[in-house]
């Protein structure tokens, strides 16, 4: 209580002293100015202003920066509502975007806004305008969007792209089928072509085909039939013949170009050919002694020869002699003809016959043609030996071809 007397006075002063100088700094605090930086993205440097209220928009007002649609605030790098409170407090600062004007078509249509966004993209983003695959614009999205912007946007339409049997459906906003192709990943290579044509325009029926074309080469090889050599051998009886040399085929080679068009050949063009291999030829000796047998039927001969032999009928024609045909008329080749006309034949089962008509047929064949009258008309077509009677045709080499 001692203490508290002697010193109490000194205390109460003390008190005061402190009351009083809280009262000096609160009136010092209330009368202090209160600053703030206003950044704009169109000015170097920033505007200062003093703030006594908290929103954003009387902050950029006291800047002289009026708000339009499109424009925004950033604070402490986000972007804020005009509305915004901030802390009444020096050293805040605020950045200022001013909006510009973009200007676009998509699809015969006119579109304008404001954005302050940094880049086409994003401005095209806070619009909700989101480019799907096959969309066009004609100025790149990574734009900087520091002036005013106009551009176009050409929006995908379905297409359709075949490769053969396969159907490649996309959407598509190119004008040409290069274009289209160039979007869709599929490159023309080599011989490949397109229907339309790189060149031309995407067709009404917006579908191009894509044809894949390869080419090959390739060597056929094809067969020369040898010929062959007939000398004549008094040695041998006529109808007789021995190979004195065998024939060996040869062969041409052909250099071929096989084009083919989605798999399927279109075409062969031969664009060489050789002889690759000779042929040689065979060499054959055929009788020319004429030498008479006889048959037990009695009959004589001078050459026996396998052939085939079909019966034909009125025709309505007189044989190569002029004569109408009879029983015992035989046609024979025009070669045979020339050789045996007039000479006389046996056919077993038919006959002695007389080679007085042509068979255009038997050319080059071991045949002969025997005439039956059409009331006894019988079909033959078999395989025998028949017998050339004598005489010898005059002049005869032996040789029957």
């Amino acid at each position: 209580m001692s203490i508290f007397r002697q010193y109490g006075r000194i205390i109460a002063a003390a008190f005061i002293l402190i009351g009083l100088l809280g009262v000096i700094a609160a009136f010092l605090r209330f009368n202090q100015r209160i600053t703030a930086k206003i950044w704009s993205d169109t000015d170097a440097t920033p505007k200062t202003i003093s703030v006594s209220d908290p929103i954003a928009a009387n902050w950029l007002q006291k800047a002289g920066i009026a708000l339009f649609p499109g424009d925004t605030i950033q604070y402490s790098g986000v972007v804020i509502p005009p509305t915004f409170h901030l802390p009444i407090e020096s050293g805040q600062t605020l950045l200022y975007n001013d909006a510009n004007n973009v200007t676009f078509e998509i699809d015969d249509q006119k579109r304008i806004f404001y954005s302050s966004a940094s880049t086409l993209a994003e401005a095209l983003w806070e619009q909700g305008i989101v480019l799907s695959g096959g969309d066009r614009i004609s100025i790149p999205l990574d734009t900087p969007l520091t002036h005013d912007l106009s551009f176009e946007v050409w929006s995908g339409k379905p297409l359709m792209i075949t490769i053969g049997k396969e159907e490649i459906r996309i959407l598509s906003s190119a004008a040409t089928v290069s274009e289209t192709l160039k979007d869709a990943g599929i490159p023309l290579m080599n011989l490949d072509y397109s229907i339309p044509d790189v060149s031309q325009s995407i067709p009404s029926d917006r579908i191009v085909k894509v044809v894949r074309v390869s080419e090959e080469v390739i060597l056929e090889e094809t067969t020369i039939p040898f010929s062959e050599e007939r000398i004549p051998d008094d040695q041998l009886v006529i109808g007789q013949r021995q190979v004195l040399q065998s024939g060996v085929n040869g062969a041409q080679t052909e250099r071929i170009r096989v084009r083919y068009e989605d798999g399927r050949e279109i075409s062969r063009v031969i664009e060489a050919e050789w002889v690759s291999k000779l042929p040689v030829s065979q060499k054959v000796a055929y009788g020319t002694q004429a030498v008479i047998q006889t048959l037990p039927e009695g009959l004589d001969y001078w050459l026996a020869r396998e052939v085939h032999v079909l019966s034909y009928h009125d025709t309505g024609q007189t044989t190569a002699t002029g004569i109408w045909p009879y029983y015992g008329v035989i046609a024979v080749s025009p070669e045979w003809y020339q050789i045996l006309k007039g000479s006389s034949i046996y056919v077993p089962g038919y006959g002695v016959g007389t080679v007085l008509d042509v068979c255009p047929g038997c050319s080059g064949k071991n045949w002969i043609d025997v005439f039956i009258p059409l009331e006894d008309y019988v079909a033959w077509s078999r395989d025998m030996t028949v017998y050339f009677l004598p005489p010898v045709p005059a002049g005869f080499s032996g040789d029957l071809p």
